[in-house]
């Protein structure tokens, strides 16, 4: 279940490499009657669409890199993280870097060019004008439909937007302008923040692009004294499926440390694009527009090449309704990226970001990188979001000494009232001892 979700936006990621707008809507298609009767095929096996799914098997690593890394992170826990997300994030990084940095950054992204990356993005800037344009057309022509038209046809639906910006704490130097011509031409609007009012900002342009999918990225105590730079993605996707999903009765859901759980389920009975091996059953599910959901049992090692072999079947897929949110805000993608050899980045003394500031005027250093994720399935289809934020600083904060406070013997512990208007100081609500 795990790896199922974490496919999502990988495969979001990696499937939309083609050069043009492949997407053809033409005139609303008949909504699906949810069985395959009318299909005329003769074998029940037939050849996959050739180029349906496409992968770079760089790029592809580094995802599945992480989709493991994070698995390690959180055990048992259900997720989803946005490897896209966190891309466009590094790519303007990078677009920063020089020296040592930037080559440390490179390698743990699993690229020898910065212009790999830069195509990639670039792509999926691309497929998000094509879906979006593909959902317009289709509006378009369903709405010159009579009233008795429309209902023989699916509603319009659908949404894809990829927001960045970069932000620069309003009183240091301004970014290098060949910085700003490289971003700019494929990433980022700018915007000036104050300690006082950033994190408010940051919350509220989070929610935006986001659709209130996540309204708060970073807690109202996060450390802002040596905040500088804020390097921002937000993801954005709601798409219907191609072929309609259907309710059926509840049903038992083996968990991960083998409990029983009664889940609501959704079903449809199509042909699919299907492989099955000892280690590994798959299936992919179209959805509208040009994207695919992966779904996923057993293991996902070698995903690139056991999609090329998938092909069309008809298959009943059987899948719970979910709703999954996660939060990447412990360090995990920092350690992520220096346990990939990008170290430099992170210590002010080696961070070379000459390329964003003049080193002469300022100079900063990665100190946090946060992911706030959320997904939402059902049968009418799928909604998710991801917002990825590099936190850049200009000082390394100075900490005082710590004393030892070891609790590896009994000890007690009191939860009480502090210092407020609201109640006598040191009122104990709880008190308690910890003995074994």
């Amino acid at each position: 279940m795990k790896r199922l979700i974490a496919l999502l936006l990988t495969v979001m990621t990696v499937s939309v490499l083609a050069a043009s707008c492949a997407i053809r809507p033409g005139t609303p298609q008949p909504a699906s009657t949810g069985t395959s009767g009318e299909k005329t095929e003769t074998s029940e096996d037939k050849p996959a669409v050739p180029g349906s799914l496409k992968l770079d098997k760089k790029l592809d690593g580094f995802d599945f890199d992480l989709m493991n890394y994070v698995e390690q992170k959180l055990g048992d826990e259900s997720y989803m993280i946005s490897p896209l997300s966190f891309k466009y994030a590094l790519g303007m990084l990078i677009a920063g870097a020089d020296g040592q940095t930037l080559k440390q950054l490179m390698s743990a992204v699993g690229i020898d060019s910065v212009s790999e990356l830069e195509e990639l993005i670039k792509s999926f800037n691309g497929f998000e004008g094509c879906f979006n344009e593909a959902v317009k057309k289709y509006a378009e022509t369903y709405n010159a439909l009579t009233d008795e038209q429309k209902q023989y046809y699916d509603e319009p639906s659908g949404a894809l937007r990829v927001a960045n910006s970069i932000w620069k704490r309003n009183d240091i130097p301004g970014f290098l302008q060949g910085y700003k011509d490289t971003v700019s031409s494929y990433y980022a609007e700018y915007r000036d923040f104050t300690r006082e009012k950033v994190i408010a900002d940051v919350n509220a342009w989070a929610n935006e692009k986001t659709e209130g999918m996540i309204p708060k990225l970073l807690p109202e105590n996060y450390d802002t004294s040596n905040l500088a730079v804020i390097l921002m993605n937000a993801l954005y996707y709601k798409n219907a499926w191609a072929k309609e999903f259907f309710e059926i009765p509840e049903r038992e859901f083996t968990t991960v440390t083998n409990q029983k759980v009664n889940k609501k389920f959704i079903s449809s009975t199509e042909y699919y694009r299907y492989y099955s091996d000892e280690k590994t059953t798959l299936v992919a599910v179209p959805m509208k527009n040009g994207v695919d959901m992966i779904f996923v049992l057993g293991s996902a090692e070698n995903l690139t090449e056991k999609l090329s072999q998938a092909v069309q079947r008809r298959v009943r897929v059987v899948i719970p309704e979910f709703e999954t949110e996660t939060s990447l805000s412990d360090g995990e993608l920092v350690d992520f990226l220096k346990d990939r050899g990008a170290t430099d980045a992170f210590i002010k003394e080696k961070a070379d970001f000459s390329r964003m500031f003049d080193p002469d005027e300022e100079s900063v250093y990665v100190n946090d990188i946060v992911q706030k994720t959320k997904i939402k399935l059902d049968k009418t289809g799928v909604e998710a979001a991801a917002v990825t934020a590099i936190m850049m600083s200009d000082e390394c904060a100075e900490e005082d000494d710590p004393v030892d406070f070891i609790a590896d013997k009994p000890f007690r512990y009191f939860i009480m009232t502090g210092k407020t208007e609201w109640a006598a100081e040191g009122i104990v609500m709880f008190e308690g001892r910890l003995t074994e």
